[in-house]
């Protein structure tokens, strides 16, 4: 029972934290009814075989736009696992939610013990929970991904750390795994962790090894390629096609606007506003500050252990940090801070490095009783920020039947659409000139068919907006296709005759390739995952 009292302790942080979402319906914030809506079109374009998806032909009032090539597709792969199970969109949503807040809790958890002990990583994994920008995610924002990262972060640190101390070809798969996960999951904060996740993974090294070169080579390259690999189908596309669309022309929003002054982790007011509340948390601070101290009171600690650690987490938080404040504007003028659009972004990894900071809190008996203290305090005061002030109802068809691009300034449409669409069309496919009749149209997100009748050349409208990817065939032989008009739409010359017309939204060569690397790797991981389980049956019964 001694051994299940953290676990406990968790669970019921947790369920007081998430316990809004097991209320029927759902409730307002800046992205969760639009996770809802991507879920509906991610389950479309699966049923459809477009595999993996990428253009979203519902959304964008019909006419489509590459939606799952460049936003995270990760939780909704998950949404989509659940709907078999029968569980409705808003429900499914909801779970990924709430499951990203006890897996957030629980490897904090396994973490902070692994590194501190016990009540290091129950320390850590309360403070990691109800840290304000982890409830500010998940009531204000409502960011599906960010959310999933915050899960992801203590999971990768402890797998890793596993993976370090005792190497196994299991150990690394994992890691690899998990790490695609989190660029599959929210590619901004994968961007932003990976850096802090190698030199932690050397951190490790100094704390419990010398022959840094050796584990370089043999296991920390093959981890991370493997990792890159699996994700690369998603990545690679995103990175080299970025310059297609408006993503790469607009700015999401005023970087010197979304700064955070240092006053504003602790007086920045709890908001349900466009721009969300900055405060870490004075509980959190306190004991970060703490937490130092303790380390640094402390004589009979292993100080080859410990101290490369809190150099490691001071520096994380102090980068951190540096990067949201004004005096780091210079550097956000070119990327990958370009590439970011707010400051603030940082508070995500910010509260994860703070959390971690406190399994230092132990290790002397006066911060060890008053870090418990503090984590109960936190608990209780910050009840109020896990209370959403109003709640809505919508059905799933509400959501499903919902056409809008879901993003906040349709910042993933081509750039070479200068009319966008406002409302749905009238008929998918249009003759725009000529005497043509149109039949038996079928077409799914990632295909169209039809038959054309034609008593001269005519001008056929597809009312889909162009990207690569799109091949129209006439009697199965390619024609090219016209979308330099101001609507992006797809249009083509149809002789006189009677024909048929396919239209197929295939990879590109770049997409294709990319794929092919994911597979590559994903066979890899489970080539290792069975030569480790043949192994393990051998070991354990031969």
């Amino acid at each position: 029972m001694k051994r299940l009292l953290p676990f406990i302790v968790i669970f019921f942080v947790v369920l007081i934290y998430t316990k809004p979402f097991f209320r029927p319906g759902f409730f307002p914030t800046h992205d969760g009814e639009w996770a809802i809506v991507r879920l509906a079109e991610m389950q479309r374009e699966i049923k459809d075989l477009q595999i993996p998806p990428r253009w979203a032909d519902y959304l964008n009032h019909g006419y489509g736009y590459p939606l799952f090539n460049f936003t995270y597709p990760f939780p909704f792969y998950v949404g989509t696992a659940l709907r078999f199970f029968h569980i409705g969109l808003t429900d499914s949503i909801k779970i990924i939610f709430v499951a990203s807040a006890v897996l957030s809790a629980l490897f904090m958890f396994l973490l902070g013990r692994e590194l501190g002990g016990e009540y290091a990583g129950l320390l850590a994994a309360i403070f990691y929970s109800v840290a304000p920008f982890r409830l500010v995610d998940l009531y204000i924002r409502g960011s599906i991904g960010e959310s999933l990262s915050l899960a992801i972060f203590p999971m990768l640190f402890y797998l890793s750390l596993k993976f370090i101390l005792k190497p196994s070809l299991m150990k690394m798969s994992l890691c690899s795994v998990v790490l695609a996960t989190l660029i599959l999951s929210h590619n901004i904060m994968a961007l932003v962790f990976f850096p802090f996740w190698i030199v932690f993974l050397y951190v490790c090294l100094i704390s419990y090894y010398e022959d840094i070169k050796f584990y370089t080579w043999r296991y920390f390259l093959p981890m991370i390629a493997l990792g890159l690999g699996l994700a690369a189908y998603f990545f690679i596309p995103a990175l080299a096609e970025k310059q297609l669309v408006l993503l790469s022309q607009v700015k999401l929003a005023d970087v010197s606007s979304n700064f955070i002054n240092i006053s504003d982790y602790l007086l920045s007011p709890w908001n349900y506003g466009i721009k969300p509340s900055y405060q870490l948390g004075w509980a959190h601070i306190l004991a970060g500050i703490l937490a130092i101290i303790s380390l640094i009171l402390s004589k009979d600690i292993d100080k080859k252990k410990f101290w490369p650690l809190l150099i490691f987490i001071l520096g994380s938080v102090f980068i951190l940090i540096f990067y949201a404040h004004p005096f780091s504007a210079e550097f956000w003028n070119v990327p990958p801070l370009s590439w970011f659009d707010f400051p603030w972004r940082f508070l995500t990894p910010l509260a994860f490095f703070l959390a971690l900071s406190t399994i230092f809190l132990p290790i002397h008996k006066v911060t060890k009783f008053i870090g418990g203290v503090l984590a109960i305090l936190t608990v209780i005061l910050s009840i109020n920020f896990a209370s959403p002030p109003t709640f809505i109802n919508n059905p799933d068809a509400y959501y499903a039947t919902n056409d809008a691009t879901t993003t906040s300034m349709d910042e993933l449409m081509p750039n070479w659409v200068i009319n966008k669409p406002t409302n749905r069309y009238g008929q998918k496919i249009e003759v725009e000139q000529g005497k043509a009749q149109l039949y038996n149209l079928e077409y799914k997100s990632n295909s169209i068919k039809f038959r054309v009748i034609s008593q001269s050349p005519s001008i056929v409208k597809v009312n889909t907006i162009y990207y690569p990817g799109w091949k129209f065939y006439i009697n199965d032989k390619e024609i090219t296709v016209n979308y330099k008009s101001p609507d992006g739409l797809i249009r083509f010359e149809a002789p006189s005759g009677n024909m048929g017309v396919t239209g197929l939204f295939k990879e590109t060569s770049l997409r294709f390739w990319s794929n092919i690397i994911s597979a590559l790797s994903f066979t890899l991981i489970i080539l290792f995952f069975i030569f480790s389980l043949v192994k393990w049956v051998r070991l354990k019964f031969v």
